[in-house]
């Protein structure tokens, strides 16, 4: 394949902005209390984002795009270099699905089941979606801010830090133990399109999930 045919598969293959796409608005706050009322005041007018982001897991690297929408439901999609899809996480209230589309497999099951393999999920799926584009879930006390947004996360034996402390975030890292997963924001923007549940190909196989 010709490297502009690798370029024409890349953009075909990935998501394109909405035309009429908004860019996240930093904040306007002179402290850190401030922060926090601006942050929650902007999740309960939450209607949806779309990020394209960089997830870095152990040695593996890769390009993706997060999506929430205003119900909590989640969709993360990690993309090939040459675009196509490797993998997707779908989560809706306790349902969650990944699927492996490299090697065209399916996991359903519960976040429950996730915290002890994938230690990443200390929390609700819609309250991890909400950390993870720089929102505070209501009720969640264990929350340091400056005025900027958003510095660290604590729940129970999972850290979740934002480097550099802002809103829209720039990277986002989330450590239980010696696992250590980072997103780097590449671009945000609202978007109040619903998150749909991925369509399983009927030749996928169930599988569990390996230990990372």
């Amino acid at each position: 394949m010709t490297y502009a045919g690798v370029l024409l598969l890349f953009a075909a293959c990935r998501t394109a902005r909405p035309p009429n796409a908004q860019p996240l608005v930093p904040l306007s706050a002179n402290s850190p209390a401030d922060a926090a009322q601006q942050l929650a005041a902007r999740r309960a007018a939450f209607a949806g984002e779309r990020s394209l982001v960089r997830l870095r897991l152990g040695t593996m690297s890769t390009r993706g795009q997060l999506q929430v929408d205003a119900t909590g439901r989640m969709l993360l999609t990690l993309y090939s270099p040459i675009g196509t899809t490797l993998a997707r996480l779908y989560a809706d209230g306790d349902d969650v699905i990944v699927l492996n589309d490299f090697q065209s497999t399916v996991w359903r099951g519960k976040a429950s089941d996730l915290s002890g393999t994938l230690g990443i999920f200390g929390t609700t799926p819609s309250s991890l979606a909400l950390l993870l584009i720089g929102l505070p879930p209501a009720g969640l006390e264990s929350i340091t801010y400056s005025s900027a947004g958003m510095e660290t996360v604590h729940l129970g034996d999972v850290t979740i830090a934002y480097d550099p402390p802002s809103y829209p975030p720039t990277r986002v890292s989330i450590d239980r133990g010696t696992r250590h997963l980072e997103i780097e924001h590449l671009e945000s923007y609202a978007d109040n399109e619903p998150v749909k549940a991925p369509d399983i190909p009927r030749e996928y196989r169930c599988c569990f999930l390996p230990e990372l």
